[in-house]
């Protein structure tokens, strides 16, 4: 389980020449703060298809991606997509949902000091 307080660094993203808008990025510190966060926005009607969750810590992905034994075991019953990719595979990923290379490079490094980030894509349709 990773360790300290979860923090919402909420990445607010420009629109873009890309024709829809760029998803929400919320960046976590461990891995209690993202299942919360996750369920509050269950609760809020967002779609399980609009969330997506990345983290890159070996022990943080363990939790993140349902392998490892501890708080995370239903998360993926929140989120639609858990990734754990880097470099190329990571870079193509966040290029679809319009991201430039910026903060694609923002979004890496985070990764790689064992953020945990969850997208919200909030084109996806709201459950009613």
């Amino acid at each position: 389980m990773l360790s300290g307080m979860g923090s919402n660094d909420d990445l607010n993203s420009q629109q873009s020449d890309v024709p829809r808008q760029k998803p929400t990025v919320k960046t976590f510190h461990d891995d209690i703060g993202v299942l919360n966060q996750l369920k509050k926005l269950e609760s809020e009607g967002i779609p399980k298809t609009a969330l997506h969750v990345f983290a890159h810590d070996s022990e943080g992905v363990d939790e993140v991606v349902g392998t490892g034994g501890g708080t995370l075991k239903g998360i993926g019953e929140l989120a639609a997509e858990l990734y754990n990719e880097r470099s190329d595979e990571l870079r193509e990923i966040f290029q679809r949902y319009g991201f430039d290379s910026d903060e694609i490079e923002k979004f890496e490094d985070d990764l790689d000091n064992g953020a945990i980030l969850l997208v919200i894509d909030e084109t996806a349709p709201r459950a009613k």
